[in-house]
């Protein structure tokens, strides 16, 4: 009976055993499967089995990735309106920070500026921001004009109210701006108005005609603000040279670039009717640059290239025999803000380039079809023959500016070029402080060592021995520098500075050698360039400024520890032509001691100048589509269509 049960159990357990084996056999070829897929080996699937598989991915993929776009796109549109109701529940509670303006100054302050503390209008009567560097690009058609302009909308934000007009006038005690009339004065759009309302003086213009409809309805209005920035920037300046206004093109504005680009295209055009003259020909193709700053190298660099790259292939005897390119200088050499290997560098391409460069040589006047110009140091008038002029020299400022001078007063705002302001970029003149100026519009007064020498000299010797010694000296320019910018050349080798002023070596400083030590830090003071990057750099710090303000009626800033502008020059960049350029790190002192970087030119100095103007757009839109028309030209030419 027992071995009976002994059998029983083994046949049960035999039955057992056999079907666990089984089911790791069919197991087997699953597990395997996984095993191969972990580790990216190649396993057999049939050609149904792939396409299932990827279709399933592609599908989970393209629901996933349409899903959060939308949850995205409806989470910042839910946002933005959120903002835009709390910032009109709060508008009248905070104090009104009105910005006039929509340039290189303003947008860095409307983008940093908070909007949590202060209620921000910004009024302007053009509606977008403009990356005026790549203006050049724009007049060939390298880059296209929806690459360099951005809406000022979208830029700042919806807790910040834009308003299109332009500022006729300020009144600082009242505290009220007035902006335009829809009779009296139109607003521009960013460009010449009478450019939109008084047909072309040319003969032969345009044959566009201009619309009159009932759009553009601007009623007059006041606003009131607590702190008024004024970055309205500049305006070009003629110098009152006969027929510029007429007859040249600006480079300053979107509307300027579009001009050029049709009259280069014109100038082609006419030059193959089968009637025109050899004469009339070698005209129509002259084109003459005035100005060899930054802004008339790189468009004399660009139209070379433009001829080079794209005309030549439509219009090859043209170009081999008519075409002439010629930039005016009036001084020594070109690009004479850079190093002097810079400003010979750029000549010497210029000439490979084939584009003329006359220096020394003053425009006296502009004509329809020619160009008169006198040589230093000569009597003799010229005339050069041309049909396209750019006129690409000299600022002045726009008439709300001189007309706030008036108002504060020609004995305090004596500076023809600007509003003087001081280290804080507070306008000089209004007595609560009230209004800043920022950008072209500006310039930062400066006072003067030698002015005060005497009282900073009593101030020193705290000894009363009647001279100073290498301590005393370090003090006074340890707390003088924050008032004084100027003492920054002496900071960085006071011992040096101290030793070439001692004159008698004595180890002491008389009256006379502190004088002669100020007078020469006063020297190496200037004014501070007209350019993009100081107009961002004040941008950014009034909006700083205001953000740390505690109380905006106290005019006392250093009570509150705030600390003065700086202006850090970060180089100069400027494009030549043929895929080279220049960048000069002349003045930017941090930069030099760090990297120990000199001037650089050549093809190294255009993959720079490239990657900076596309990092410093201010959107990945314009960013993409920067790099995308930089792409199409390479690949496909420039269009050469006129629209």
């Amino acid at each position: 009976m027992l071995s009976r049960s002994v059998s029983l159990l083994q046949q049960l357990t035999t039955t057992n055993n056999s079907r666990r084996y089984l089911s790791l056999k069919q197991l087997s070829p699953i597990i395997n499967r996984n095993l191969a897929w972990f580790a990216g080996q190649s396993t057999k699937k049939t050609f149904g089995g792939r396409l299932k598989r990827r279709l399933k991915n592609f599908l989970i993929i393209t629901v996933v990735g349409f899903g959060t776009y939308y949850g995205v796109s409806s989470y910042r549109r839910y946002r933005w309106f959120n903002e835009i109701s709390d910032s009109d529940k709060t508008m009248g509670t905070k104090p009104r920070v009105v910005v006039l303006g929509t340039g290189w100054g303003a947008v860095p302050l409307l983008k940093h500026i908070d909007t949590e503390k202060y209620e921000v209008v910004c009024v302007s009567p053009r509606n977008y921001f403009l990356m005026t560097p790549l203006l050049p690009s724009v007049s060939v058609g390298t880059v296209e004009t929806r690459t360099v302009i951005e809406s000022i909308r979208s830029l700042i934000g919806p807790r910040i109210k834009y308003v299109e007009a332009h500022c006729v006038s300020v009144d600082p005690k009242a505290k009220v701006i007035s902006c335009n009339t829809d009779g009296e004065q139109p607003i521009s759009r960013g460009d010449d108005v009478k450019t939109i309302l008084i047909p072309s003086r040319r003969a032969g213009g345009s044959s566009s005609r201009i619309i009159k409809d009932s759009t553009r309805v601007r009623p007059s209005f006041d606003m009131k603000y607590d702190i008024l920035v004024v970055s309205v920037g500049s305006e070009n300046n003629t110098f009152n040279t006969p027929g510029v206004e007429e007859h040249a093109h600006f480079l300053k504005e979107i509307l300027d670039a579009r001009r050029i680009r049709s009259a280069i295209s014109d100038a082609f055009e006419s030059a193959m009717t089968p009637t025109q003259t050899p004469a009339e020909r070698k005209r129509l193709l002259h084109f003459v640059i005035v100005g060899g700053g930054p802004t008339g190298v790189e468009f004399a660099a660009e139209l070379a290239d433009l001829v080079r790259e794209d005309l030549q292939i439509y219009f090859p005897r043209l170009v081999a025999n008519d075409v002439k390119i010629t930039l005016i200088e009036a001084l020594d050499h070109i690009l004479s803000m850079m190093d002097k290997q810079i400003s010979d560098y750029t000549e010497r391409h210029f000439h490979r380039e084939n584009i003329d460069v006359l220096m020394n040589t003053f425009v006296k006047e502009v004509k329809q079809r020619e160009v008169v110009v006198q040589l230093k140091g000569s009597d003799e008038l010229k005339s050069i023959p041309c049909s396209v002029v750019v006129w690409a020299t000299g600022i002045k400022p726009r008439a709300l500016t001189n007309k706030l001078r008036e108002i504060i007063g020609l004995d305090i705002q004596s500076n023809r070029m600007g509003l003087l302001t001081d280290q804080y970029l507070r306008v000089k003149g209004v007595a609560d402080g009230s209004i800043f100026a920022i950008g072209d519009c500006a310039t930062i007064q400066i006072p003067k060592l030698v002015d005060r020498f005497q009282l900073l000299f009593e101030e020193a010797d705290t000894e009363r021995r009647g001279t100073l010694d290498l301590q005393q000296f370090r003090a006074l320019v340890e707390r003088k520098i924050a008032e004084f910018p100027q003492l920054e050349i002496i900071s960085k080798s006071i011992e040096k500075a101290f030793e070439e002023a001692d004159k008698d070596k004595s180890a002491t400083l008389t009256l006379a050698e502190l004088h002669s030590a100020l007078e020469k830090a006063d020297t190496k003071n200037r004014v501070l360039p007209a350019t993009a990057q100081v107009a961002s750099q004040e941008g950014s710090f009034v909006a700083d400024l205001l953000n740390q303000l505690n109380d905006i009626q106290s005019n006392n800033y250093e009570q509150q520890n705030l600390k003065p502008f700086r202006y850090k020059h970060m180089g100069s960049l400027a494009y030549v032509g043929g895929d080279e350029a220049v960048v000069d790190f002349t003045g930017s002192k941090p930069i030099l001691d760090m990297f120990n970087l000199k001037p650089i030119s050549g093809r190294s100095a255009a993959y720079l100048w490239k990657s900076f103007y596309l990092t410093e757009m201010f959107t990945g839109r314009t960013k993409i589509l920067l790099a995308f028309d930089w792409v199409r030209t390479q690949f496909f030419g420039r269009d050469i269509s006129r629209y």
